[in-house]
């Protein structure tokens, strides 16, 4: 299996928009490098995404294009990850509620195995957009029956998901390794254990530090992989 450059953990802090960028969300920053795009994981940043979201400042703007990168990517997202992710950024303190709207309108284009995420969504009605304007707007105009399932009072028409911002499958897999493998593995583990393995992990030990997975899985993978004479 051939081997991609190791990224030794860059140092650079990469913001929102540039993480995005890297996981198919047409921001406006700049072209980025193999390596950055191979630096970052795709359900640590729709987890940095997410809690964005609880911010009603500049962040929200992104909350458009990421539903629809869900519509159109929301197969390849590893369910059981971004909830130990989420889970991990609840004990830190963050504001991870988001991901209900998220699971809502990714149930609502028929991915059933974001149900499970639904759980994390506000127990009170929160309203989305300006919090002056968006009552009265949805007093006039309804709300979305999808989103109010999940607490989220939503005016109809206000939340448009962004497809011109969203790369397609085809051209989001010529740019980013770890999504690629997803489709070719599916949504688990499994692709992401490769993907550590293609950037250089060399052990198990290595491979489960990388991918976030556990050690049995990783082990598992390499041995496998040993026996088909793709890695030694």
């Amino acid at each position: 299996m051939a081997k991609l450059r190791n990224t030794n953990k860059q140092t650079t802090v990469l913001t929102l928009d540039e993480k995005l960028a890297a996981i198919g969300v047409m921001t406006s920053t700049q072209q980025l490098s193999s390596e950055t795009i191979a630096y970052v994981d795709l359900e640590e940043t729709l987890a940095d995404a997410i809690i964005s979201f609880a911010d009603t400042g500049d962040n929200q703007r992104w909350l458009g294009p990421v539903l629809a990168w869900v519509e159109v990517h929301g197969t390849t997202v590893i369910i059981e990850k971004l909830t130990k992710i989420l889970k991990r950024r609840i004990k830190l303190g963050s504001n991870v509620e988001f991901v209900g709207l998220l699971a809502a309108f990714a149930i609502a284009h028929g991915y059933k195995r974001w149900r499970s995420l639904m759980l994390m969504a506000p127990k009170d009605p929160k309203y989305i957009g300006h919090p002056d304007l968006a009552p009265s707007l949805v007093k006039l105009r309804g709300h979305e029956d999808w989103a109010k399932e999940v607490n989220f009072l939503v005016a109809k028409g206000s939340l448009l998901p962004q497809r011109k911002w969203t790369l397609s499958q085809s051209s989001l897999a010529m740019q980013n390794q770890q999504y690629r493998n997803r489709l070719v593995y599916g949504a688990q583990w499994r692709a992401d254990i490769i993907t550590a393995i293609e950037h250089g992990a060399r052990t198990p030990s290595e491979a489960s530090r990388a991918s976030g997975a556990s050690y049995e899985p990783c082990h598992r993978v390499f041995k496998e992989l040993e026996a088909a004479g793709l890695i030694t």
